[in-house]
């Protein structure tokens, strides 16, 4: 109890007051916002000179900070790993005045859209067809919010400006970079299998032709014709995406953009039936059949059959070299550039862009949802990311303190390759498509059916080309 010297008057008048508090409540409902306590407080009365403690009751009448209001945002955090939950628990405790609800599942087809539509709509959102939802207009532009902020900025180089731009439309920037933001991809050598077949691990190959060369010195079969190793799968893990934070790397690896900034596809021409026709010659090599099979065979174990050293040489994601430790510690992997044609040899290339918050336009809490944004950009974020899946946080004061020692120093260096990669490279690419989602479904039809021999790479190509500018036209009209 605080105890408050007061003289008869000041006395005489809190009761006073009390009592006529008391008086009011009792004829009017007060608001909601308005809150009414009685507490007792504890005073030294001055009469004719004499101080007397007493105790007296007093009412309180107070309106609530705005700040301290309770809110509960909704995160759609996109992946339903416990890091996520441990993330929300950290961002929690240090904001008890905010509860977050997570949407702790792969978010798939229009869920985001018709949760829009249905006005209940996250408030940030993760792991999506990115440029996609950001061209339907429905995303809030970040621009203001990281302008007014001191814990982020698009120029102090602490997070690349890669990064910002891979979710960069039309003049404004609407994503936070923030999970797995490194260089997209890296070609990974088991250097164990490599040296068993008898090829010089010093000097591993940099184009598609070397690859192709190794893969058939290295695949083998079992007695029955069954896939024993594999050389390459060159539509495993990274080479078949181009969406959900994943450029198309296929074209950036012959040097082209297959979409231009004024939104004209450039799919039907030479370069893409070369790369169509460098997947069909593995797949014809080895059997699409067995090559499926191999991957069946492993698809409960992480990074299947390369993780666990049955195939030599796979192009994956920035987790690649903790993940594959974790799980064949027994074999010596390298992780560098991912090759290019013949034509284009000794050019390094990488890609940019990863994963991002993004603020829906529905929220009521733009500055809270922005705050969990930059929160996942953090220290406590991105230690909880690496600690449980070795994802690579986007800040480069991150990166540079990050402890790595609990991984061989082979790994560490794979891990960094990732990381200095995005900058060191002789090219950056980056994604300008707002229909990604429906490319990535185009592609994957495209180099399926070459393979199978449905299609020719030629018309592969052109089928892309025409079915993605029907498409895109049409998106274009519906947005006005």
């Amino acid at each position: 109890m605080a105890k408050n010297v007061l003289s008869r008057r000041s006395f005489l008048g809190l009761a006073a007051g009390a009592v006529s508090g008391a008086v009011l409540a009792g004829c009017a409902t007060p608001t909601p916002e308005v809150i009414r306590e009685t507490i007792i407080e504890t005073v030294v009365v001055e009469t004719g000179g004499e101080e007397k403690i007493v105790e007296v009751e007093v009412e309180v009448t107070s309106v609530p900070d705005p700040s301290q209001e309770q809110i509960e945002l909704l995160w759609w955090c996109g992946w339903p790993g416990p890091y996520m939950q441990a993330i929300a628990k950290s961002f929690e405790d240090q904001r008890p005045n905010i509860r977050l609800e997570l949407g702790l599942f792969y978010i798939e087809g229009g869920q985001l859209l018709a949760a829009i539509a249905g006005g209940n709509a996250p408030d940030l959102v993760e792991d999506i067809p990115y440029l996609e939802t950001i061209a339907r207009d429905v995303i809030l532009p970040i621009d203001d919010l990281v302008a007014g902020s001191d814990r982020i900025s698009f120029d102090d180089g602490d997070i690349a400006k890669a990064s910002f731009e891979a979710f960069f439309w039309q003049g404004q920037h609407y994503g936070v970079p923030s999970c797995d933001i490194a260089g997209r991809e890296g070609m990974g050598f088991n250097l164990d299998v490599i040296d068993a077949a008898g090829l010089d691990v010093d000097n591993l190959p940099t184009t598609w032709e070397e690859v192709f060369d190794w893969h058939q010195q290295i695949t083998t079969y079992d007695s029955a014709g069954n896939l024993d190793v594999l050389g390459m799968d060159p539509m495993a893990e990274r080479t078949d995406a181009c969406s959900f934070g994943d450029p198309w790397m296929w074209p950036h690896m012959w040097g082209f953009e297959y979409i231009s900034d004024d939104l004209v596809y450039d799919i039907d021409r030479p370069e893409t039936v070369e790369f169509l026709n460098v997947i069909k010659m593995f797949s014809d090599d080895v059997g699409v059949e067995k090559l499926d099979g191999m991957s069946t065979a492993y698809a409960g174990v992480s990074r299947g059959a390369f993780g666990v050293g049955r195939v030599a040489m796979r192009i994956t994601y920035p987790s690649g070299p903790g993940d594959i430790w974790n799980v064949n510690p027994s074999d010596t992997y390298k992780f560098t550039y991912v090759p290019v044609p013949e034509s284009r040899k000794g050019t390094t290339i990488q890609t940019a862009q990863g994963h991002a918050g993004l603020i829906t336009k529905d929220t009521k809490y733009a500055e809270e949802s922005f705050d969990l944004a930059v929160f996942l950009t953090e220290k406590e974020a991105s230690d909880i990311l690496y600690g449980y899946i070795g994802w690579l946080g986007p800040r480069k004061s991150w990166r540079d303190a990050a402890d790595l020692s609990k991984y061989p120093e082979y790994v560490q260096e794979n891990i960094l390759y990732f990381i200095d990669s995005l900058d060191e490279a002789d090219e950056t690419w980056i994604s300008r498509d707002p229909i990604e989602g429906i490319t990535q479904t185009a592609w994957q039809d495209a180099y399926q059916a070459v393979q199978y021999g449905d299609l020719t790479p030629e018309e592969a190509a052109k089928k892309m080309q025409d079915d993605l500018t029907k498409e895109l036209n049409q998106f274009l009209e519906e947005r006005g």
